[in-house]
Protein backbone atom coordinates (compact mmCIF):
# COMPACT_ATOMS: atom_id res chain seq x y z
CA UNK A 1 0.00 0.00 0.00
CA UNK A 2 2.87 2.39 0.79
CA UNK A 3 4.44 2.18 -2.68
CA UNK A 4 1.04 2.76 -4.31
CA UNK A 5 0.35 5.82 -2.15
CA UNK A 6 3.82 7.17 -2.92
CA UNK A 7 3.08 6.97 -6.63
CA UNK A 8 -0.18 8.85 -6.14
CA UNK A 9 1.59 11.48 -4.04
CA UNK A 10 4.28 11.99 -6.68
CA UNK A 11 1.68 12.31 -9.44
CA UNK A 12 -0.29 14.93 -7.47
CA UNK A 13 2.78 17.03 -6.64
CA UNK A 14 2.65 18.80 -10.01
CA UNK A 15 -0.96 19.95 -9.56
CA UNK A 16 -1.67 23.53 -8.57
CA UNK A 17 -2.87 24.30 -5.05
CA UNK A 18 -6.44 25.29 -6.11
CA UNK A 19 -6.81 22.04 -8.05
CA UNK A 20 -5.60 20.01 -5.08
CA UNK A 21 -7.98 21.89 -2.78
CA UNK A 22 -10.92 21.23 -5.11
CA UNK A 23 -10.02 17.54 -5.33
CA UNK A 24 -9.72 17.35 -1.56
CA UNK A 25 -13.08 18.98 -0.85
CA UNK A 26 -14.93 16.90 -3.45
CA UNK A 27 -13.36 13.60 -2.43
CA UNK A 28 -13.88 14.17 1.31
CA UNK A 29 -17.51 15.28 0.95
CA UNK A 30 -18.45 12.38 -1.33
CA UNK A 31 -16.42 10.01 0.82
CA UNK A 32 -18.20 11.07 4.02
CA UNK A 33 -21.60 10.46 2.43
CA UNK A 34 -20.58 6.98 1.26
CA UNK A 35 -18.65 6.17 4.45
CA UNK A 36 -21.41 7.01 6.91
CA UNK A 37 -24.62 6.94 4.88
CA UNK A 38 -24.09 4.91 1.73
CA UNK A 39 -26.50 2.13 2.66
CA UNK A 40 -29.19 4.54 3.83
CA UNK A 41 -29.11 6.77 0.76
CA UNK A 42 -28.26 4.07 -1.77
CA UNK A 43 -31.29 4.77 -3.99
CA UNK A 44 -30.43 8.47 -4.29
CA UNK A 45 -26.73 7.71 -4.83
CA UNK A 46 -27.47 5.19 -7.57
CA UNK A 47 -29.82 7.67 -9.23
CA UNK A 48 -27.17 10.42 -9.14
CA UNK A 49 -24.53 8.06 -10.51
CA UNK A 50 -26.84 7.04 -13.34
CA UNK A 51 -27.66 10.68 -14.07
CA UNK A 52 -23.94 11.58 -14.17
CA UNK A 53 -23.13 8.73 -16.55
CA UNK A 54 -26.20 9.56 -18.62
CA UNK A 55 -25.23 13.22 -18.95
CA UNK A 56 -21.77 12.27 -20.21
CA UNK A 57 -23.26 9.73 -22.64
CA UNK A 58 -25.81 12.30 -23.81
CA UNK A 59 -23.04 14.84 -24.41
CA UNK A 60 -21.05 12.35 -26.52
CA UNK A 61 -24.12 11.36 -28.54
CA UNK A 62 -25.11 14.98 -29.13
CA UNK A 63 -21.64 15.77 -30.46
CA UNK A 64 -21.84 12.89 -32.93
CA UNK A 65 -25.35 13.81 -34.10
CA UNK A 66 -24.75 17.60 -34.09
CA UNK A 67 -27.49 18.19 -31.53
CA UNK A 68 -27.77 20.70 -28.72
CA UNK A 69 -25.29 19.45 -26.06
CA UNK A 70 -27.42 20.69 -23.15
CA UNK A 71 -30.46 18.87 -24.52
CA UNK A 72 -28.41 15.68 -24.95
CA UNK A 73 -27.07 15.89 -21.39
CA UNK A 74 -30.54 16.50 -19.90
CA UNK A 75 -32.15 13.64 -21.85
CA UNK A 76 -29.27 11.27 -21.08
CA UNK A 77 -29.31 12.13 -17.39
CA UNK A 78 -33.09 11.68 -17.18
CA UNK A 79 -33.10 8.35 -19.02
CA UNK A 80 -30.17 6.68 -17.26
CA UNK A 81 -31.04 8.24 -13.93
CA UNK A 82 -34.59 6.86 -14.13
CA UNK A 83 -33.39 3.44 -15.22
CA UNK A 84 -30.85 3.38 -12.40
CA UNK A 85 -33.56 4.06 -9.84
CA UNK A 86 -35.82 1.37 -11.31
CA UNK A 87 -32.98 -1.17 -11.38
CA UNK A 88 -31.26 0.07 -8.22
CA UNK A 89 -31.33 -3.28 -6.42
CA UNK A 90 -29.55 -5.04 -9.28
CA UNK A 91 -27.07 -2.18 -9.76
CA UNK A 92 -26.27 -2.05 -6.05
CA UNK A 93 -25.46 -5.76 -6.05
CA UNK A 94 -23.32 -5.43 -9.19
CA UNK A 95 -21.43 -2.43 -7.79
CA UNK A 96 -20.84 -4.26 -4.50
CA UNK A 97 -19.29 -7.20 -6.37
CA UNK A 98 -17.12 -4.78 -8.39
CA UNK A 99 -15.93 -3.15 -5.17
CA UNK A 100 -14.81 -6.49 -3.73
CA UNK A 101 -13.11 -7.41 -7.00
CA UNK A 102 -11.29 -4.06 -6.96
CA UNK A 103 -10.28 -4.55 -3.33
CA UNK A 104 -8.80 -7.95 -4.19
CA UNK A 105 -6.88 -6.51 -7.13
CA UNK A 106 -5.70 -3.43 -5.21
CA UNK A 107 -4.56 -5.58 -2.29
CA UNK A 108 -2.55 -7.84 -4.57
CA UNK A 109 -1.10 -4.82 -6.40
CA UNK A 110 -0.06 -3.22 -3.11
CA UNK A 111 1.67 -6.39 -1.90
CA UNK A 112 3.52 -6.84 -5.20
CA UNK A 113 4.65 -3.21 -5.27
CA UNK A 114 5.78 -3.28 -1.64
CA UNK A 115 7.60 -6.60 -1.66
CA UNK A 116 8.72 -7.46 -5.17
CA UNK A 117 12.32 -6.80 -6.14
CA UNK A 118 12.89 -5.05 -9.50
CA UNK A 119 14.41 -7.31 -12.10
CA UNK A 120 17.71 -6.10 -13.49
CA UNK A 121 17.44 -6.04 -17.27
CA UNK A 122 20.36 -6.85 -19.52
CA UNK A 123 21.59 -3.87 -21.50
CA UNK A 124 23.09 -4.41 -24.91
CA UNK A 125 25.81 -2.01 -26.07
CA UNK A 126 23.71 -0.79 -28.98
CA UNK A 127 20.54 -0.06 -27.02
CA UNK A 128 19.61 1.58 -23.75
CA UNK A 129 17.15 -0.14 -21.46
CA UNK A 130 15.39 1.71 -18.66
CA UNK A 131 15.65 0.09 -15.23
CA UNK A 132 12.46 -0.02 -13.22
CA UNK A 133 12.53 2.05 -10.05
CA UNK A 134 10.62 1.71 -6.80
CA UNK A 135 9.41 5.01 -5.41
CA UNK A 136 9.98 3.91 -1.81
CA UNK A 137 13.71 3.76 -2.54
CA UNK A 138 13.88 7.31 -3.92
CA UNK A 139 13.68 10.72 -2.30
CA UNK A 140 11.24 13.41 -3.44
CA UNK A 141 13.55 14.80 -6.13
CA UNK A 142 14.36 11.31 -7.38
CA UNK A 143 10.68 10.41 -7.67
CA UNK A 144 9.92 13.58 -9.63
CA UNK A 145 12.88 12.99 -11.93
CA UNK A 146 11.81 9.40 -12.52
CA UNK A 147 8.26 10.56 -13.33
CA UNK A 148 9.72 13.06 -15.81
CA UNK A 149 11.78 10.26 -17.34
CA UNK A 150 8.94 7.80 -17.88
CA UNK A 151 6.57 10.51 -19.15
CA UNK A 152 9.29 12.09 -21.30
CA UNK A 153 8.69 15.36 -19.42
CA UNK A 154 5.09 15.52 -20.62
CA UNK A 155 3.37 18.65 -19.42
CA UNK A 156 -0.22 17.51 -18.98
CA UNK A 157 -1.53 15.63 -15.98
CA UNK A 158 -3.27 13.07 -18.21
CA UNK A 159 -0.03 12.16 -20.00
CA UNK A 160 1.86 11.79 -16.72
CA UNK A 161 -0.94 9.66 -15.29
CA UNK A 162 -0.86 7.44 -18.38
CA UNK A 163 2.93 7.05 -18.08
CA UNK A 164 2.70 6.23 -14.37
CA UNK A 165 0.00 3.61 -14.96
CA UNK A 166 2.10 2.03 -17.71
CA UNK A 167 5.16 1.98 -15.43
CA UNK A 168 3.14 0.46 -12.59
CA UNK A 169 1.86 -2.30 -14.85
CA UNK A 170 5.37 -2.93 -16.18
CA UNK A 171 6.58 -3.25 -12.60
CA UNK A 172 3.93 -5.79 -11.57
CA UNK A 173 3.61 -7.58 -14.94
CA UNK A 174 5.77 -10.56 -13.81
CA UNK A 175 3.03 -11.16 -11.23
CA UNK A 176 0.13 -10.45 -13.59
CA UNK A 177 -1.36 -13.88 -13.05
CA UNK A 178 -1.63 -13.22 -9.31
CA UNK A 179 -3.38 -9.91 -10.00
CA UNK A 180 -5.93 -11.58 -12.28
CA UNK A 181 -6.55 -14.31 -9.70
CA UNK A 182 -7.00 -11.67 -6.98
CA UNK A 183 -9.56 -9.80 -9.09
CA UNK A 184 -11.46 -13.01 -9.80
CA UNK A 185 -11.28 -14.15 -6.17
CA UNK A 186 -12.57 -10.78 -4.99
CA UNK A 187 -15.50 -11.01 -7.41
CA UNK A 188 -16.36 -14.57 -6.31
CA UNK A 189 -16.18 -13.63 -2.63
CA UNK A 190 -18.33 -10.59 -3.31
CA UNK A 191 -20.98 -12.66 -5.11
CA UNK A 192 -21.10 -15.23 -2.31
CA UNK A 193 -21.27 -12.64 0.45
CA UNK A 194 -23.90 -10.54 -1.30
CA UNK A 195 -25.97 -13.65 -1.89
CA UNK A 196 -25.75 -14.67 1.77
CA UNK A 197 -25.84 -11.37 3.64
CA UNK A 198 -26.61 -8.64 1.13
CA UNK A 199 -27.45 -5.85 3.57
CA UNK A 200 -24.29 -6.29 5.65
CA UNK A 201 -21.95 -6.58 2.67
CA UNK A 202 -23.44 -3.64 0.77
CA UNK A 203 -22.80 -1.43 3.82
CA UNK A 204 -19.20 -2.72 3.90
CA UNK A 205 -18.73 -1.92 0.20
CA UNK A 206 -19.95 1.65 0.73
CA UNK A 207 -17.63 2.03 3.70
CA UNK A 208 -14.62 0.82 1.69
CA UNK A 209 -15.24 3.25 -1.17
CA UNK A 210 -15.99 6.12 1.21
CA UNK A 211 -12.86 5.52 3.29
CA UNK A 212 -10.73 5.35 0.13
CA UNK A 213 -12.11 8.69 -1.10
CA UNK A 214 -11.50 10.29 2.29
CA UNK A 215 -7.93 8.98 2.27
CA UNK A 216 -7.39 10.47 -1.18
CA UNK A 217 -9.01 13.76 -0.19
CA UNK A 218 -6.93 14.13 2.96
CA UNK A 219 -3.77 13.33 1.02
CA UNK A 220 -4.65 16.00 -1.58
CA UNK A 221 -5.48 18.54 1.15
CA UNK A 222 -2.17 17.98 2.92
CA UNK A 223 -0.28 18.25 -0.37
CA UNK A 224 -2.02 21.58 -0.99
CA UNK A 225 -0.50 22.83 2.27
CA UNK A 226 2.95 21.45 1.42
CA UNK A 227 2.80 18.39 3.69
CA UNK A 228 3.96 15.12 2.09
CA UNK A 229 2.25 12.86 4.58
CA UNK A 230 3.09 9.58 2.81
CA UNK A 231 6.77 10.44 2.56
CA UNK A 232 6.84 11.64 6.15
CA UNK A 233 5.33 8.37 7.37
CA UNK A 234 8.07 6.23 5.80
CA UNK A 235 9.40 5.03 9.21
CA UNK A 236 5.85 4.17 10.31
CA UNK A 237 4.29 3.13 7.04
CA UNK A 238 2.18 0.50 8.79
CA UNK A 239 0.01 3.33 10.15
CA UNK A 240 -1.54 3.90 6.72
CA UNK A 241 -3.17 0.46 6.20
CA UNK A 242 -4.07 0.34 9.91
CA UNK A 243 -5.86 3.70 9.69
CA UNK A 244 -7.67 2.60 6.53
CA UNK A 245 -8.90 -0.65 8.10
CA UNK A 246 -10.07 1.19 11.23
CA UNK A 247 -11.97 3.71 9.11
CA UNK A 248 -13.63 0.95 7.08
CA UNK A 249 -14.74 -0.88 10.22
CA UNK A 250 -16.03 2.32 11.83
CA UNK A 251 -18.05 3.28 8.76
CA UNK A 252 -19.37 -0.26 8.42
CA UNK A 253 -20.53 -0.45 12.03
CA UNK A 254 -22.07 3.03 11.86
CA UNK A 255 -24.12 2.16 8.78
CA UNK A 256 -25.31 -1.13 10.23
CA UNK A 257 -26.39 0.11 13.65
CA UNK A 258 -26.86 3.88 13.48
CA UNK A 259 -27.64 4.81 9.88
CA UNK A 260 -30.10 2.15 8.78
CA UNK A 261 -32.86 2.74 6.32
CA UNK A 262 -35.54 5.09 7.47
CA UNK A 263 -38.51 3.36 8.93
CA UNK A 264 -41.90 4.46 7.61
CA UNK A 265 -44.02 6.33 10.08
CA UNK A 266 -46.87 4.27 11.45
CA UNK A 267 -50.03 6.23 11.84
CA UNK A 268 -52.11 5.09 14.75
CA UNK A 269 -55.80 4.84 13.99
CA UNK A 270 -57.86 7.52 15.66
CA UNK A 271 -60.14 6.36 18.40
CA UNK A 272 -63.72 6.30 17.39
CA UNK A 273 -65.60 9.25 18.81
CA UNK A 274 -68.57 8.29 21.02
CA UNK A 275 -71.83 8.75 19.28
CA UNK A 276 -74.13 11.28 20.89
Amino acid sequence: MYELLLRIETLLLDLQTPVLAALAVGAVLIGLVLWLGGARYSAALIGLLGAAVGSVAGLLVSQRLNLNPWLGMIVGAAVLGGLSVLLRNILILVLAVLVFSTVGGAGCLSVVLDRAVPQVQSQAPAEQTRTLQYFSGLDRAGRLNYLDEISQKAGTFAERLKALLADTWETVSPHGWALVLALAAGAVVGILLVWLVAKIIIALAYSIVGAALIFFGVQAALLATGVLVVSDLAPRRWLLPLAFVIMVVMGWVWQLFYAGARKPKVEHPKEAEPSS
